[in-house]
């Protein structure tokens, strides 16, 4: 009698929920859009990026290998006789519409930094990732261009 009442039970109320997680890679690159005040000892810059992007490498379901995202972002740094850091916020959206929120900070110009991000739509609602990625800046005829590989870690 009391299989029957756990098994009358598990139809109406799921036992568990499950969790997906895992790494996604990925390669981003585009212009930047850059506006900087020098104040002398130390500079002050916003900038806006529009990156193109792909998916390298997937351990979960809903991010596909070989999938496309354009990232929004805004930002800002400043440099002195300590060092420099830059922050801000992008808007991604994949090939198929979907969003998400990414936010990312790194210290000393060209190195490394983190990401956070927040699904927002579509297959995204729930996910959040925390990354890190590296930032590799060019400047070609007076266009700074930026390539940054991120591995992040996400769950659903």
């Amino acid at each position: 009698m009391r299989l029957i009442f756990i098994l009358f039970l598990s139809m109406f109320f799921p036992l568990a929920a499950h969790a997906e997680s895992g790494v996604v890679e990925s390669i981003s690159g585009g212009p930047y859009q850059v506006t900087t005040n020098d104040f002398g000892d130390s500079k002050h810059t916003v900038f806006t990026i529009k990156l193109i992007g792909t998916t390298l490498k997937s351990d979960v379901s809903f991010i596909k290998v070989g999938s496309t995202f354009i990232a929004e972002c805004n930002g800002s740094s400043t440099s002195d006789s300590k060092g420099s850091k830059a922050e801000g916020t992008c808007l991604v959206t994949d090939g198929e519409g979907d969003k998400y929120k990414l936010k990312f900070s790194r210290a000393q110009s060209g190195t490394g930094g983190v990401q956070t991000w927040e699904g927002m739509t579509g297959k995204y609602v729930g996910a959040k990732g925390d990354c890190t990625y590296e930032h590799r800046p060019q400047a070609h005829n007076g266009t700074v261009y930026g390539i940054n590989p991120a591995k992040c870690m996400v769950t659903k």
